[in-house]
């Protein structure tokens, strides 16, 4: 009773808001001035999309012409709960020459380099949501000869700021890796650096968490022992590397998502001795990383695709082909989205479409909706 209302109300306010789901969130904003301002502060925004992202997940697949793993021309998205399909229109539109390519998503928000074909090139900073966007300038396109030329997106851990990194170099042989930094603060690519690197390749996929980039470094064929973890601190702008112990290594692996964390998936496909595991990578203050098996799975395999592990499910992108090469059949290609639930050793197919023409899958990318703006 001692409490003022207005403190009390504010507090329950902002409590209930925050587990609304996004539509219903977006209504109360036009209550009021006041209403509007709190549920547009970076507070909310952020606690909002930690208690809602879990809800409405979908799958965004990445569809081209061979043999670029960037040159997308339609998306899929589908829904992981119920396998639905809805769009996912691209507010800019290409020409006969131009791409697209899915750098990543975080925090609602997807980051796309779009190409009209040439150097023609920029970057799109976009919420499907909201619809709101924001665009970049293109550093790829003065670095399009380079033996190593990635993007990564992502937010700075419970903020509202996002920042894009773009790392290159010219030969696989070079030891020294170049990266400039885009901020949404500045605008602007303000930042860039050098860092010596014992690996000739990384990526080109990643996995972001709590402001920090995941990438799998590759040491060349004779150098296998050496494969490392690359990782970029988005608050303090710096590189590191870790070496994968070899204990942890199979014949294939691949970062995830994994219990709100990063996981390192091996994975042997040949005979009986199918098996999946599941590793969880933790940083520590020294960002010296720390190995913990978390999952051992027998008797399954998982396709050498996009994959990701999602909960208690594997959600993978399969490829069939038939009339490929024959003149008198008709050439198509099937993508199938699949879903294994392999606690219960259950597959089902969430999503099946067919192009009457050879294309490949590009791109596999996790996106959960949220009200954080660009």
């Amino acid at each position: 009773m001692c409490i003022k209302l207005p403190h009390l109300a504010d507090e329950l306010i902002w409590r209930i808001i925050a587990k609304i789901d996004l539509k219903t969130a977006g209504r109360c904003r036009s209550l009021s001035k006041g209403w509007n301002f709190r549920l547009c502060t970076p507070l909310f925004l952020k606690e909002h999309f930690r208690e809602n992202k879990d809800h409405n997940r979908s799958v965004i697949i990445g569809i081209g012409y061979p043999p670029s793993d960037e040159n997308s021309i339609w998306f899929v998205r589908a829904f992981l709960d119920s396998g639905r399909q809805v769009q996912f229109d691209v507010p800019v539109d290409i020409n006969q020459y131009g791409f697209y390519a899915l750098i990543g998503s975080d925090c609602g928000n997807v980051c796309l380099r779009i190409s009209m074909g040439g150097l023609n090139s920029r970057l799109l900073i976009w919420n499907p949501l909201t619809r709101k966007r924001r665009y970049a300038r293109d550093e790829a396109s003065t670095h399009a000869g380079h033996a190593l030329s990635l993007y990564a997106f992502g937010f700075l851990h419970d903020t509202v700021e996002y920042r894009i990194i773009h790392a290159y170099k010219k030969f696989y042989s070079q030891t020294t890796l170049s990266w400039s930094l885009y901020t949404s603060f500045e605008r602007d690519w303000t930042h860039s650096g050098t860092f010596e690197t014992s690996v000739q390749k990384i990526g080109p996929k990643y996995v972001i968490n709590e402001g920090v980039f995941y990438w799998i470094g590759w040491a060349g064929p004779n150098l296998v022992d050496a494969d490392s973890i690359v990782t970029f601190n988005l608050l303090q702008r710096m590189f590191h590397e870790a070496i994968i112990p070899v204990q942890v290594k199979y014949d294939y692996h691949a970062l995830t998502n994994f219990n709100d964390g990063v996981g390192f998936v091996t994975y042997h496909n040949i005979g009986f001795t199918r098996q999946v595991m599941v590793w969880q990578l933790k940083s520590d203050w020294d960002s010296n990383l720390n190995w913990e098996k978390m999952i051992r799975v027998s008797r399954f395999g998982i396709p050498y695709t996009p994959t990701l592990f999602v909960g208690k499910d594997i959600i993978s992108v399969l490829e069939a082909r038939s009339g490929y090469g024959y003149l008198n059949d008709s050439e198509a290609t099937d993508v199938i989205l699949s879903r294994l639930r392999y606690m219960e050793g259950r597959r089902e197919n969430l999503v099946y479409r067919t192009w009457h023409e050879h294309v490949n899958v590009k791109t596999i990318t996790l996106h959960s909706e949220g009200l954080l703006m660009v």
